[in-house]
């Protein structure tokens, strides 16, 4: 089961994580669709959530430490 949580960002509108398979789900409301990264642990998912920027920590951080699921 996927946890959503809304976040405050310019382009992402909420995050969830699936903890029964490490996914991380980011959804960007208006492209309807979401991405989906994988071997993210629910405390790599904790710490994006609390992130003080969550669009930055997603440039420095998600996208050049996580695999896009294909």
């Amino acid at each position: 089961m996927i946890n959503w949580f809304i976040v405050s960002s310019d382009v992402i509108k909420k995050i969830g994580h699936d903890a029964s398979n490490d996914c991380l789900y980011i959804d960007f409301g208006q492209r309807g669709e979401y991405e989906v990264y994988t071997n993210v642990s629910l405390y790599a998912f904790y710490h994006f959530s609390l992130a003080t920027s969550i669009d930055e920590y997603y440039q420095q951080v998600i996208r050049s430490s996580y695999s896009l699921q294909s």
